[in-house]
This record gives structure tokens, C-alpha cells and sequence, in this order.
């Protein structure tokens, strides 16, 4: 009987070490935010990498999570860099798909595996995560719409104003904001030709080039305005109307772009081009802080909302000398 009660006993003795050596690695495990992201070595998509890869790094110091940073140039290679961080158990996932449809069964994996999603600028239609959030690009149309129609007032009362279009490609962000600006700009505005540039600044050059090179005279001198989708095809579009030395009359008079960047506010400066006024709307990289701060706040058990939107303000000749001074500007060349 003795021996039977000592047996007991240091099962016992051997039990309770054994669960408190599991509960205290329980109370010790770090969170994990699991982030992925598009890989890019520079213009705005580099921009924000860096910005939300500096953001995770600084609440990871500052809290004492763990986490794991992704980037990934195509969609497969993103699908992968889900399932490996989903296969470290994370405790929120921050995703930034290259292309939206692509990644829908990798977040759907996400998902039913119970870990909180929050998706960043480029959605997943049909998909409903933990939260959503993006540059408001609906208003960034519709802003532009409503600036073009006072901007050509005279010339809409008149008749037909022709411009042309550069979106970026075929996404839901430039179908956000060509839709916004479709629904605010007049009827009169009248659309000679779209391009779809990828969101380059050479491509677009080569496009606008190909415009002036093989339009008749007529066509060329009819378009007043051009609606673009970023800075970046902007500064393809002026270096093409700079390089131009054909015999038709450059009559374009407002170019406008979205970002707000350092390379845009030059244009205000000196563009290189008389006669052109440009403008443009806030779009920061260093918006995609935001969404880690999302993940953070889920990490904490907040609850979100399922959808956000980040402001966006106009920029032009009139106000971009006190935009320049402000928070958003200096946040955004802070690294």
C-alpha cells in the first residue's frame, strides 16, 4: 500500500510539473501577425513596403508580438507566402494582394482556419474578411470629375470637351476611380481613346507617343484634357509632350494624376511644358500603415468595421506649398 501511495504520489509530483510547464509556455507564446505583401524595387508600390514593413517592426517593438513579412511579384508566389505563414498559426493576417481574384483561395484559407483578415487597396470580390481598407478611390474620381467640370466650364457650356484616358489597369482600383469620375464629370467631356498602362511611367510615354505619332493633325489638336490614374503615367505622358516635334498644336490644358508625390510637385515648379496646368490627389504609401494598425487593434480584440477608407485631398498650383509642410507629405519622406 506504501508503495502503491509513492507511486501516486510522484505521478502526481510529475503531472504538475508537466502542466505548468505547459500552461507557462502557453503565457510566454508571442501573438504573430502574419503580413504579405507585393515585392517591388521602386516607385509607389517599393514606397509602401517599406512603409508597412517599418510599421510592423515599430508596434512589434513596442508591444512584444512576433511577426512575419512577405513580399511576393506574382499571385503564386503570394498564395505560397499565405500558407506558409498560415502554417505558423498567426494571430492576424495583413494582405496585400498583387491581384485581387488570384488570392481568393489562399484568404479563404485564412479564414476558415479561424485567423483574422484584414485586406489592404486591391479587394477580393465576392470575399468578406475581418476588414477592408484602401485610399478612397471612388472620391479621387469623383473629385476629378467635379475639378475638370469647373476647370473646362466655359468650354462644357459650349459643347464637347475630348480627353483621354491612362488608367493604371484591371483592377478594382482603377474601375473605382474611372467609375467616380464618370459619375460626377459632364456629359460634354467626350472620350477620344483609354489606355491601359500598368501603372508605368514607360509605358505611358510610349502610348502618348504612338498617339502623336499616328493621329491626324485634327485629333491631336482636339484634345484638351488628359484623366489619368497615377503620377507615374503622368511623368510618361509629359516626357512625350516634351519629345514631341510633329506639326499639330498641343491644345491640352489640365493633366491630372494621383499620388501627390515629390516627383508631382515639381511639375508645379517648372513641367518643362507652357499652357498645361496639373493636378493631382493624395494616394501616400504610407497609407498601408494603416492597415497594420488594423491587425494590431484585431491582435488586441478589437472589433473593426468591415470596410475602411483613407482621405484623399486635392492638390494643385493653388495649395500644394502647404501641403508640402504638412504631416501627411513629411510621414511619407520620413524613411
Amino acid at each position: 500500500m506504501k508503495k502503491m501511495l509513492a507511486v501516486l504520489a510522484i505521478l502526481l509530483v510529475v503531472t504538475s510539473v508537466v502542466f505548468a510547464a505547459g500552461a507557462s509556455e502557453s503565457a510566454t507564446k508571442k501573438q504573430l501577425m502574419g503580413v504579405v505583401t507585393p515585392s517591388a524595387d521602386h516607385g509607389f508600390t517599393a514606397e509602401s513596403i517599406r512603409h508597412c514593413e517599418a510599421q510592423v517592426k515599430a508596434l512589434a517593438l513596442e508591444h512584444g508580438f512576433d511577426y512575419r513579412f512577405m513580399t511576393a511579384g506574382e499571385s503564386g508566389e503570394q498564395s505560397n507566402a499565405v500558407e506558409t505563414i498560415l502554417g505558423m498559426k498567426p494571430s492576424v493576417m495583413v494582405l496585400w494582394p498583387v491581384t485581387g481574384d488570384e488570392l481568393r483561395s489562399s484568404a479563404q484559407s485564412v479564414m476558415e482556419a479561424g485567423v483574422p483578415l484584414i485586406v489592404y487597396d486591391r479587394f477580393i470580390e465576392g470575399l468578406v474578411p475581418t476588414a477592408e481598407i484602401s485610399g478612397d478611390n471612388v472620391a479621387i474620381g469623383v473629385g476629378a470629375g467635379k475639378y475638370f467640370n469647373e476647370y473646362f466650364k466655359a468650354d462644357l457650356a459650349k459643347g464637347q470637351v475630348n480627353y483621354l484616358e491612362f488608367k493604371g489597369d484591371s483592377s478594382t482600383v482603377p474601375m473605382e476611380r474611372t467609375n467616380g469620375f464618370l459619375s460626377t464629370a459632364s456629359k460634354n467631356f467626350n472620350l477620344v481613346q483609354s489606355f491601359v498602362t500598368n501603372w508605368s511611367q514607360q509605358t505611358a510615354m510610349e502610348q502618348m507617343e504612338s498617339f502623336l505619332n499616328t493621329k491626324s493633325k485634327a485629333e491631336i489638336e482636339s484634345i484638351k484634357a488628359i484623366w489619368t490614374h497615377d503620377d507615374e503615367i503622368v511623368f510618361g505622358i509629359v516626357e512625350a509632350l516634351k519629345n514631341y516635334n510633329g506639326s499639330a498644336k498641343i491644345n491640352i490644358r489640365l493633366i491630372n494624376g494621383v499620388s501627390a508625390g515629390e516627383g508631382f510637385m515639381k511639375l508645379f515648379d517648372n513641367s518643362g511644358l507652357t499652357g498645361i496646368d496639373f493636378m493631382t490627389y493624395t494616394f501616400s504609401p504610407s497609407m498601408v500603415r494603416d492597415a497594420v494598425d488594423l491587425g494590431w487593434k484585431v491582435m488586441q480584440g478589437e472589433k473593426l468595421e468591415k470596410s475602411y477608407k483613407v482621405p484623399t485631398e486635392m492638390i494643385d498650383k493653388t495649395n500644394y506649398k502647404t501641403y508640402m509642410q504638412g504631416d501627411l507629405y513629411k510621414t511619407r519622406y520620413s524613411l
